[in-house]
């Protein structure tokens, strides 16, 4: 799939799912598994990237701390 093809894909999803918002509706279940997909594969684009990265633990650390 070319790089076109793709982002065209995600403003489809995107509209799709603004649509569904506004209207106050499910979303297609066709829409919601490939925006699925994609959050997946970029979390694990990042997490391969950088590592898991544990800030909360650190803010509350330092919050109980003071």
């Amino acid at each position: 799939m070319s790089i076109d093809n793709r982002q065209n894909d995600v403003l489809t999803d995107m509209q799709a799912v603004a649509e569904a918002v506004a209207a106050r509706r499910p979303l297609d279940a066709e829409v919601a598994a490939r925006v699925l997909e994609r959050s997946r594969s970029v979390q694990e684009k990042l997490r391969k990237k950088f590592g898991v990265r544990e800030i909360a633990v650190d803010l509350i650390r330092s919050v109980r701390d003071e």
